[in-house]
């Protein structure tokens, strides 16, 4: 309920300050270390939040403010191949982040709802016993992020923010009675320009 309510006054603030702000595009990629683990082969793991993210979105700062609201969807995916039987695993999901962040010079930190929508497990391989696909519920979370702003290009017209960030996302997936641990930490590179 909590997440609901932030989430709508966020929409409000977007809607009333978007008349009066800079709107500039970001884009986003990187790499997420997820929560439960969905598959164990010899080499690598399939865990539930994580695995590679691609990221656009838009950023909303109002004028001469510290302060800008971010819209971010991300296409997040993961996928394992194993032995004995031979098969192959995959996960994703559209993470869509809507976070405010405070700006102090360099540095940002970030903070907001994040919905994962339609994250999907599936499985097959060579034996009948080990395939199918999971359709969990649509998820809803909350992130926490830190970005430093290491390059920085200003023209008369624009200025491009290129930045290293690490987040920490809390959520659980669920289908049915099944509850699993999606909480993730990331690392991602992204630009705002």
């Amino acid at each position: 309920m909590l997440l609901r309510k932030a989430s709508i006054l966020a929409l409000l603030t977007l809607a009333s300050a978007s008349a009066h702000a800079a709107v500039e595009p970001i884009l986003t990629t990187g790499y997420e270390f997820g929560g439960d683990e969905l598959v164990q082969t010899t080499t690598t793991d399939l865990n539930a939040g994580g695995g590679i993210s691609f990221g656009a979105g838009l950023s909303f700062t109002p004028d001469h403010s510290t302060m800008s609201l971010r819209v971010v969807l991300h296409y997040l995916f993961n996928s394992v191949e194993f032995n004995s039987p031979d098969g192959d695993a995959e996960a994703d999901s559209f993470p869509l982040e809507l976070g405010l962040f405070k700006t102090w010079d360099r540095h940002e930190f970030g903070v907001g709802p994040s919905i994962h929508i339609n994250p999907t497990y599936q499985i097959s391989s060579s034996s009948p016993l080990l395939n199918g696909e999971v359709d969990f519920d649509n998820a809803t979370g909350v992130f926490l992020a830190y970005h430093y702003i290491f390059s920085r290009a200003e023209t008369a017209s624009y200025t491009t923010d290129t930045y290293i960030a690490v987040k920490l996302r809390a959520m659980d997936y669920e289908t049915g009675n099944t509850q699993i641990d999606a909480d993730s930490l990331g690392l991602y590179i992204g630009a705002k320009f």
